[in-house]
């Protein structure tokens, strides 16, 4: 053997390579997953040297309890072991135990998905009486429990250990055989890092989310936090936590918390805050978060709303745009999922105006239910304002709304080409009904990096089908992406539909009469149309 394959860390690093196989991921399809799976056991076969390498990144992380299970003798159970038939023939034995061990040893990631599994309750009661108060999996830094109900929850304190970082749980309801786990977390896990607490379809049990407020202070070295609901208290222990850099409130009831946000006397509020993620029925208390915590080093933001409520942007906007270090800010996503309402008004561009002075965007999707009214005059100023803009996407579902008396051309979009050197991906409504050769004076020597483009539902006339590829090929060289779909990413048909799949068709072949506009600096209609 190689003398390099004699160090125990270049043995660690290949089989971590091995492990790092694209299609190692809980969930994937099985094919891929037995073929990952056996690569590692193949290493761990070739001598005594690669075996215990090879199976610490075989057993690093599992999914559900069953194969830890097929480690232990035959004769334990009845009948076959298999996915569906998990039943106990007798009780567990120490020298059985030393073999569970041996494995949960290597176990640093738990997953709890049920696929064909079902362990039942004796096998849970089993593991239980074995291990009694130790953690089965002692070296567990990350554990996902989604399938939990009164019977498992009991059990959970077995998958609990002082080294784990990462809980993901599920609470299917407000028993008290639940709540009474929540205390049990903040014990057993000291030195959490990141926590996950969500309820099913985003429903808020309120002695569940009470008991936030006890657990929260003892976890002062969270970085992460994701949960459903949070009445107002813990929202201020969770805004003056000092590490706290990703946090995720769905299914927030602007009327559970009133019209402001106050924090805690005396408390910083959100000072490592960098990706905050809020689905709610209003932008209020968005807006009042951002409007308390000012200095918040922000990254990321993403803010879903849902209900019947018209959304009124100008504040939540205004609020992003006061944050002190508008340089941090990169990334902006607001999905309006509202309810159609009589009260719901037009947006406008004016409420886009209020993000420029955030200069460091790179990415901001806005999937809004009404446009801003946009127009050709007000490119210019966008493009200027974002100049490090990467992905720009705009989707509008109500088309008609969207185009009033000023409308955006495809001509229209060349600020964006000449202004952001970094956008290569573009989503945005336009009017392609009227299209000719004078636009083409204006789209020569483009250097844009746009390679794909969301045209959603914009319309376009079947004469300016040809004009529309060599204009998008002359402004956009590089796009080899079209997509056309509706406000919720299908893909209705219409006669405009039809006519974007055509345009999508023949890219290729206008980007070539594009490069001989720039040699000629024309080109007749005859030739456009042959081609």
């Amino acid at each position: 053997m190689h003398r390099c394959l004699l160090v125990p860390d270049i043995l660690h690093v290949i089989c971590a390579h091995i492990r790092a196989c694209p299609h190692w991921a809980v969930g994937v399809d099985m094919y891929y997953l037995r073929e990952a799976r056996r690569d590692l056991l193949t290493t761990a076969l070739v001598c005594r040297g690669f075996c215990n390498p090879s199976l610490d990144q075989l057993w690093r992380e599992i999914d559900g309890l069953y194969p830890l299970l097929t480690g232990l003798p035959s004769d334990m159970w009845s009948g076959p072991l298999t996915r569906r038939n998990v039943v106990l023939a007798r009780a567990i034995t120490p020298s059985d135990l030393g073999r569970l061990r041996a494995l949960a040893n290597r176990v640093q990631v738990y997953h709890d998905v049920r696929r064909d599994t079902d362990v039942p309750i004796a096998v849970y009661q089993a593991l239980s009486f074995c291990f009694h108060d130790q953690p089965i999996f002692p070296n567990l830094v990350k554990v996902f429990l989604r399938n939990n109900d009164d019977e498992t929850f009991p059990y959970i304190p077995m998958f609990l250990g002082p080294d784990i970082r990462h809980i993901r749980l599920n609470v299917s309801g407000d028993s008290a055989a639940q709540n009474s786990m929540l205390p049990v977390l903040a014990k057993k896990c000291p030195s959490l890092i990141h926590f996950c607490l969500y309820t099913p379809e985003g429903r808020c049990f309120p002695d569940t989310v009470r008991q936030m407020k006890y657990l929260l202070p003892q976890w002062g070295q969270l970085e992460t936090l994701a949960v459903h609901s949070l009445p107002e208290e813990s929202l201020r222990i969770v805004a003056g936590l000092p590490h706290l850099r990703n946090l995720t409130l769905s299914h927030v009831d602007n009327a559970y918390y009133g019209n402001s946000f106050s924090p805690l006397p005396g408390t910083e509020v959100f000072p490592a805050l960098q990706n905050l993620s809020i689905t709610a029925n209003s932008p209020v208390l968005c807006a009042s978060l951002l409007k308390a915590a000012p200095d918040c080093p922000l990254e990321e933001f993403a803010f879903s709303l849902f209900g019947a409520n018209p959304p009124v942007w100008h504040d939540l906007f205004a609020a992003l745009a006061k944050l002190c270090d508008k340089g941090a800010l990169t990334t902006i996503r607001i999905d309006d999922f509202a309810v159609e309402s009589g009260g719901h008004g037009p947006n406008t561009t004016d409420e886009l105006r209020l993000l420029f002075p955030l200069t460091s965007l790179r990415r901001v999707l806005l999937t809004m239910r009404y446009g801003f009214g946009i127009d050709d005059a007000f490119i210019p100023e966008m493009a200027a304002a974002w100049p490090h803009i990467q992905t720009l996407d705009i989707e509008v579902a109500n088309v008609i709304r969207e185009f009033g008396p000023q409308q955006l051309t495809l001509p229209g979009l060349i600020p964006l080409a000449e202004l952001c050197p970094e956008l290569q991906t573009l989503g945005i409504h336009v009017n392609a009904t009227h299209i000719c050769s004078n636009h083409f004076d204006l789209c020569l020597d483009s250097k844009s990096r746009v390679k794909a483009l969301n045209v959603g539902r914009s319309p376009i006339s079947e004469t300016s089908v040809p004009w529309a590829a060599a204009c998008l090929s002359a402004i956009f060289p590089q796009v080899r992406c079209l997509w056309h779909h509706d406000f919720a990413g299908e893909k209705p048909w219409s006669e405009d539909s039809e006519r974007w799949s055509e345009v999508d068709r023949h890219l290729a072949a206008y980007s070539h009469v594009s490069g001989r506009w720039r040699n000629d600096s024309r080109c007749s209609d005859c030739e456009l149309n042959a081609i």
